[in-house]
């Protein structure tokens, strides 16, 4: 059994647990992981960046960070999505909040399972990875 937990540090969009529970089960259920727990938290800019330096050493706010906890005997995570940082990316590129927001918990996830992103190859890989999954999306985050 795969166990959602949503939370919110930031208030500044409304946000149904459901959808989120959704799209994690979904990427998860891909990926062939049934049993873990995932914890979604939902920040502004402040404190991702608090997160971003005490844990990471970067003094900048950022879109995502995923914290791997457990991966045996079941996968455990931590990811913080940046409420701010989404807005803003999804006017830069043009698409909806929930979309974004979708792209967001997505990569996430694919973070938690071990996808990186940090060199070329790798980031195209995850890329085309997290795509395909949000395309996958829209039936399960209409209440985003």
């Amino acid at each position: 059994m795969v166990e959602v937990a949503v939370a919110f540090d930031c208030h500044d969009y409304r946000i149904s647990k459901r959808a989120i529970e959704g799209i994690v089960a979904l990427v998860l259920a891909k990926e062939g992981i049934s049993r873990g727990k995932i914890s979604c938290v939902f920040v502004g800019d402040a404190s991702i960046k608090k997160i971003n330096t005490a844990y990471l050493g970067h003094r900048f706010s950022t879109d995502v960070i995923t914290f791997l906890i457990e991966t045996r005997p079941s996968l455990e995570a931590e990811i913080y999505i940046n409420l701010k940082q989404a807005r803003r990316q999804a006017r830069q590129y043009r698409v909806s909040m929930k979309n974004e927001l979708t792209r967001l918990v997505v990569h996430g996830v694919l973070h938690a399972l071990g996808y990186d992103d940090k060199r070329t190859k790798q980031r195209k890989k995850m890329f085309e990875v997290q795509e395909r999954y949000v395309e996958l999306c829209p039936r399960v985050v209409s209440g985003i």
